[in-house]
């Protein structure tokens, strides 16, 4: 059994939990659902691009002006609303008001000029960008729940090839930071674990107004899967949570605890010494542990890449004094076609260990989603002058500075859920390693060096590969991350550098830096 964590929700039993891997699956069951849903849809965002946002495509979309056939998610919602659904919108409206981030007013105008039921409602949640709300969830007809992994921005559309260009993924705009086919994982949950989803809804609804949400029925049994809603919950926002909560991260603790087997993590960004340090001890703790993570070169954010190396560097320090670097492996994976090559950008935050406990949600390996908040602590003085002067940081103590973040732990917390805990763990470990590992599902089995070596060798192919035949692709869409000792190169968020760093020749690539921009309404690229 695995130890629950508190405060916040106690686990639960009876759930459905379906993965929805990249957000040609994600949006489009999304889409699905909510042209279903017969009474509610509550839904909060970190962002909604209006009117650029398209969940799917019914039809091609090169030579076809205005992208016939695509679904619109502002036009999803009003038709729900035209057929007598409530729809409740909780939307960041983040300080400076002018940041990118923030797209409540465009949001605001679209269902001003077109709803004409009266039944859409949006809030505005103010908050300065050093501390969003993070997650995304819908919650429709208070009987299944979507915990979405991406922004609604256009560029996160994709699909598992992840090809090189993509036109679905629509123009770059002024907003756009992510810049490269995007891999991503979401979660639709039905049962018990549903009130617990919405119930974070209702915290962050209720905080910017009335609380004026309908009491919603009673939850039924789903399936077999035991879950822990766990939360990031800023310090001093809430009434009776004066520090907040650190749930997410209490989970990866626990679970890093009584890791024996293997760590798999998946995320966007590892920027945490505290999760490199749980890393660390588990190594140390268990000889026979392996540790695999899957990062971006490119992480997005202003600071990140030195602070995700510095992070790297204090964790190979760790694991070479605990003679483990042959059980520890860091890769990024990459989208290459022909001769051209681009990065792919990990939005996803998963991990898996022991395929007895997985997390699957919001919250990235940074302060601001599971501790606090880096650039609080860590940002040189004159971003921290900045930050304080546009509002971007906040008055707020900086321990207490934490984004809203949800996600679900899965573990046999009570004892006798064990086997639907491991069926659920290892088939998105293996629907995972498949698409990044260029395998079958049925070949992703177990070598005798165990799952460390098997993406050593994937990665060690792709690399020869990359060298001496850069137009012929493989398979294999990991690389190792580049490291000296324990020394991590600086400016490897440019592809052809970090290309460089592991000895492949650029000059016979067409190494992308960023996809190119597709413009929906002339069916052409720009």
């Amino acid at each position: 059994m695995t130890a629950a964590v508190g405060p916040g929700p106690r686990p639960t039993r009876g759930n459905r939990v379906e993965f929805l891997v990249d957000n040609e699956a994600a949006w489009g069951r999304l889409a699905a659902d909510l042209a279903g849903a017969q009474t509610s849809v509550r839904c909060m965002l970190f962002m909604l691009d209006l009117p650029h946002v398209r969940m799917g495509f019914g039809e091609e979309v090169e030579g076809r002006p205005g992208a016939p056939g695509s679904v619109r998610i502002e036009e999803v919602l009003l038709t729900a609303a035209r057929r007598g659904v409530h729809v409740d919108i909780l939307l960041n409206d983040v300080r400076p008001g002018w940041s990118p981030a923030n797209t409540v007013r465009g949001v605001e105008r679209y269902f001003a000029r077109h709803d004409d039921t009266g039944r859409i409602r949006l809030r505005r949640f103010s908050t300065p960008q050093a501390a969003p709300v993070h997650a995304k969830l819908f919650v429709i007809d208070d009987a299944l729940v979507h915990s979405i992994g991406s922004i609604f921005a256009q560029e996160y559309f994709d699909g598992p090839d992840h090809t090189v260009d993509d036109p679905r993924r629509g123009h770059l705009r002024w907003r756009s930071s992510v810049l490269a086919p995007n891999h991503d994982v979401s979660a639709r949950v039905t049962g018990p674990a549903a009130a617990d989803l919405d119930a974070v809804f209702r915290l962050h609804w209720d905080h910017c107004g009335p609380a004026d949400l309908p009491e919603r029925k009673p939850d039924e049994v789903s399936g077999p899967v035991p879950v822990q809603v766990t939360r990031t919950l800023h310090g001093g926002r809430f009434a009776g949570l004066p520090q907040g909560e650190t749930g997410i991260l209490e989970s990866y603790r626990a679970a890093l605890a009584e890791a024996e087997d293997f760590v798999y993590l998946e995320n966007q960004y590892l920027t945490s010494n505290a999760i490199g340090d749980e890393l660390v001890a588990a190594l140390r703790r268990s000889g026979r542990l392996q540790v695999i993570a899957l990062l971006n070169s490119r992480p997005d954010i202003p600071g990140y890449p030195l602070w995700q190396a510095e992070a790297l560097e204090r964790l190979w320090t760790g694991v070479l004094e605990a003679g483990a670097a042959n059980r520890v492996g860091v890769y990024t994976a990459w989208s290459h076609q022909g001769r051209s090559i681009i990065r792919t950008h990990i939005h996803s935050k998963v991990a898996i260990v022991d395929d007895t406990w997985l997390t699957v949600g919001s919250a990235n390996l940074d302060g601001l989603s599971i501790q606090d908040s880096d650039h609080r602590r860590r940002a040189s003085l004159p971003m921290r002058w900045a930050g304080r002067a546009t509002g971007a940081f906040g008055p707020e103590a900086p321990d207490l500075v934490r984004a809203t973040e949800v996600n679900l732990s899965i573990a046999d917390f009570e004892g006798g859920d064990e086997p639907a805990v491991r069926e659920l763990a290892a088939g998105l470990r293996r629907r995972l390693w498949a698409e990044h590992l260029g395998l079958p599902e049925a070949e992703i089995v177990r070598p005798q060096g165990g799952w460390a070596a098997l993406w050593r060798d994937r990665a060690d192919l792709k690399l020869r590969s990359l060298r001496e035949r850069p137009g012929v692709p493989e398979a294999a869409r990991v690389l190792p991350f580049p490291h000296e000792g324990t020394r991590v190169p600086r400016g490897l968020e440019r592809s052809a550098a970090y290309l460089r760093a592991l000895g492949v020749e650029t000059a016979d690539l067409d190494v992308r830096q960023r996809i190119r921009s597709f413009r929906f309404d002339t069916g052409t690229w720009r």
